[in-house]
């Protein structure tokens, strides 16, 4: 299974298109290469949305039916359901053979201007809950925003880490680049202490409880 994860507007669905493309750009073959993607396993979209509608009737799921020989997933962290969308990743995981993860990273202030953007030119896409408030605090407090963009970045890197994965990768798909090893600064993020991180939870209870 592979997993094509990170915040709205970082390129997650650019990615797919170029992976299933006749013509991919080199960059995205050399995500593919890179990722050791083998198969067919691009054909079969697995939709968390569709599996979340049916757990909440209380529908029972065959994830490994679901899964099959394979299937990618695209996962919005900073989208909504976000509890129950990763109760029902994790069970896909665990059906899963081999698990390729495919961060998609970008700097925060290009992440507010493209979410503004999309606000602007796509209005009948919607953002998430999450991405209207962050948007909405950033007019006020940026740092404030910049602070819970950072948390919410760090909490899936977290959340990760709990899963024996084949593989990770994280990719600056604007840059066209892959990052070994997350350069905080260059994407805008802030070095919280636990302290600090305690702090914006209690203060921004309700935004940053959608995304645990």
């Amino acid at each position: 299974m592979v997993v094509i994860a990170g915040p709205s507007c970082s390129g997650k669905s650019w990615l797919i298109k170029q992976i299933n493309s006749d013509n991919p750009s080199r960059f995205a073959r050399r995500v593919q290469k890179k990722c050791e993607i083998k198969g067919n396993v691009f054909a079969n979209h697995i939709r968390l949305t569709g599996l979340c509608n049916k757990l909440k009737k209380r529908k029972q799921l065959k994830f490994k039916k679901r899964l099959g020989r394979g299937g990618y997933i695209h996962f919005d962290f900073t989208g909504g359901q976000q509890k129950l969308k990763r109760k029902i990743l994790c069970e896909l995981i665990g059906c899963a053979d081999q698990v390729i993860v495919i961060n998609t990273v970008v700097n925060f202030e290009q992440w507010i201007e493209f979410n503004k953007l999309r606000k602007v030119q796509q209005p009948d896409h919607g953002s998430s809950t999450f991405v209207k408030w962050v948007l909405k605090l950033h007019a006020n407090a940026p740092l404030s925003a910049r602070e819970c963009y950072t948390y919410a970045c760090d909490r899936w890197q977290q959340y990760l880490e709990t899963f024996h994965l084949k593989k990770c990768i994280t990719v600056e798909l604007r840059q066209s680049i892959f990052i070994d090893q997350v350069e905080r600064d260059q994407l805008g993020f802030v070095d919280l202490t636990r302290l600090q991180e305690a702090w914006l939870k209690i203060r921004f209870r309700d935004l940053l409880a959608k995304v645990p």
